[in-house]
C-alpha cells in the first residue's frame, strides 16, 4: 500500500482551512487518494494519504485507522477522500467512518474537482479553492510547497538524462579522489564534507555532491552520518541529498536515497520519503536502512521520535560484537 505521512503543521479553524492546508502537508495536491488527519488538542498531529485503490480490500482502510490512532488514542480523525468518481469515494468514506465512531473529528468530506460534499454523497455542495484558505497561506509562508502532483516529487530524486555525461564525469573525479584516501579515514572526510555542504546545499558543486555519494556507501562512514542527525537540520538535509542523489549516476543511488529518504521523515515529509523507497524498490536495493525507514512507515511512528530513536541505534552500533556468535 502507497502510504504518505507528514507531521503536525498548525491549527486548523474550520473545514476549508482543513482542506487548505492538505496539500501543504503532504507536499502536492493529492488525487485518487484517502487522505487522513489526526488532530489532537486543536492541532494536526499527523497525515497519511494512500491511494483509494489501495484500501478497497477488507479491513484495510480500518487498519490504516487503527495505526494512526495508536499512536494518538485521545485523538480525533478527519476523513477525506479525493475522487471524480464519488460514489467510490464515498463508500470508502462510510467504512472510515463506522470504523471510526466517536473518533470522527467532523462530517467525511468527498473532493471532486473544484467543489466537494460534506457529510454524505447527497450532502451539500461546497466551491473548492484550497489557495484561499488563510492556513495554505501561513503553510507558504512556512516554506511547505504544494506540488501539483505526487509524481512531481520524483522530479527531486531522478537526474535530468541531459545531464548523464556531466554526472558520470564527476562520479570518476570522485573515484579518483577515493584512491587517496585511507579507508579508514571515511568517516572524518564525509562528516567533514557533509558539515560544509550542508551550510549552504543549493551552492555545493557537482563534484562535491558525487563526493558525498560515493562516500556515503562506506557502511561505517554512512552510521556515523546517520546518527549525526538533528531534526532542526533536517530540511537542509533533504534540500542537500536531494541534490546529491541527482549527481549520481544511475545504480549508485541507493545509499543517497536512503538518507535523503530518512532526512525527509525526520522532516516531516512523508510523501517524499515514499518516493525515495518505492525508487530504492526499483532499483532492488537490499533490506538494510531501507527496511528500518518501511518499518517506521507502516508503524505510523511520527518524526519527532527520532532523537530516541537515534539514541537507541548508537547504543545497538556500540555494543560490542560477540565475535563467537559472528563465527557461528
Amino acid at each position: 500500500m502507497t502510504s504518505d505521512t507528514s507531521a503536525p503543521i498548525a491549527r486548523v479553524r474550520d473545514l476549508p482551512d482543513l482542506l487548505g492546508v492538505i496539500p501543504h502537508l503532504l507536499g502536492f495536491h493529492p488525487d485518487e487518494s484517502m487522505v487522513l488527519i489526526v488532530q489532537d488538542d486543536g492541532v494536526i498531529q499527523l497525515t497519511a494519504r494512500a491511494d483509494l485503490a489501495d484500501l478497497r480490500g477488507p479491513g484495510l482502510v480500518e487498519l490504516l485507522i487503527d495505526r494512526m490512532l495508536l499512536r494518538w488514542p485521545s485523538g480525533a480523525m478527519w476523513a477525506v477522500a479525493y475522487t471524480v468518481r464519488e460514489r467510490q469515494g464515498w463508500r470508502l468514506l462510510r467504512r472510515a467512518g463506522t470504523h471510526l465512531g466517536d473518533a470522527l473529528a467532523g462530517e467525511p468530506v468527498c473532493v471532486s474537482g473544484h467543489r466537494y460534499r460534506v457529510g454524505t454523497a447527497h450532502g451539500p455542495v461546497y466551491r473548492h479553492d484550497p489557495r484561499t484558505a488563510p492556513a495554505a497561506a501561513a503553510a507558504t509562508l512556512h516554506g511547505l510547497q504544494a506540488r501539483p502532483s505526487r509524481s512531481a516529487l520524483t522530479e527531486l530524486v531522478r537526474s535530468d538524462p541531459r545531464d548523464a555525461e556531466a554526472v558520470e564525469t564527476a562520479w570518476v573525479r570522485a573515484l579518483g579522489r577515493a584512491l587517496d584516501l585511507d579507508r579508514g579515514a571515511r568517516g572524518d572526510e564525509l562528516i567533514r564534507a557533509h558539515d560544509r555542504a550542508v551550510r549552504a546545499p543549493g551552492l555545493v558543486s557537482r563534484d562535491d555532491l558525487a563526493w558525498l555519494g560515493l562516500l556515503i556507501n562506506d557502511p561505517q562512514a554512512r552510521d556515523r552520518l546517520v546518527l549525526s542527525l538533528q531534526q532542526p537540520a533536517a530540511e537542509a538535509w533533504v534540500e542537500l541529498w536531494s541534490r546529491v542523489v541527482r549527481a549520481c549516476p544511475h545504480g549508485t543511488q541507493d545509499q543517497p536515497l536512503a538518507i535523503l529518504a530518512l532526512a525527509a521523515w525526520v522532516n516531516g515529509n512523508g510523501a517524499l520519503q515514499s518516493v525515495c523507497l518505492e525508487e530504492m524498490d526499483l532499483l532492488g536495493i537490499a533490506p538494510g536502512l531501507k527496511q528500518m525507514l518501511e518499518d517506521l512507515s507502516a508503524a505510523v511512528v511520527p518524526p519527532g521520535d527520532w532523537d530516541e530513536l537515534r539514541e537507541r541505534l548508537r547504543a545497538m552500533l556500540d555494543e560490542p560484537i560477540d565475535e563467537a556468535a559472528a563465527a557461528g
